[in-house]
């Protein structure tokens, strides 16, 4: 899997970025980003599989990105230290996980296992 990680608080990022290469040594982490705008062209052009990202960040909230980046065949992991679970109901967000603050590598685990058994789903769904 391809991941791209946000957050604007750096060690946050360095955090995660340690734990997603803790769960996997296959997981590739194609980018990491504090500001959620420059993030944007190399979500488009790299064509991540998953977006770990902060919900609270200045200039561009998680979940705005996320609905902007909607269109995309990314799946979406919300790294929140409150509950997102409204938001991603209110808009309808697909593809779209939360994990809360503070996580175990487990329940990190536990989210990339789901997204790959997702991906596996959608990819064997015949063309309608």
């Amino acid at each position: 899997m391809r991941i791209i990680l946000i957050d604007d608080e750096w060690n946050s990022l360095d955090l995660l970025e340690k734990m997603v290469r803790t769960v996997d040594a296959e997981l590739q982490i194609i980018g990491k980003f504090q500001n959620p705008l420059e993030a944007i062209p190399h979500i488009l052009s790299g064509r991540p599989d998953v977006l770990l990202l902060d919900v609270e960040m200045p200039l561009l909230n998680g979940i705005d990105m996320i609905r902007m980046l909607a269109h995309t065949s990314c799946h979406f992991v919300i790294v929140t230290g409150g509950d997102a679970s409204h938001w991603i109901e209110e808009y309808k967000l697909e593809r779209t996980f939360q994990l809360h603050k503070p996580f175990s590598i487990n329940e990190l685990r536990s989210v990339f296992s789901a997204i790959a058994r997702l991906s596996k789903t959608t990819a064997n769904k015949p063309d309608a």
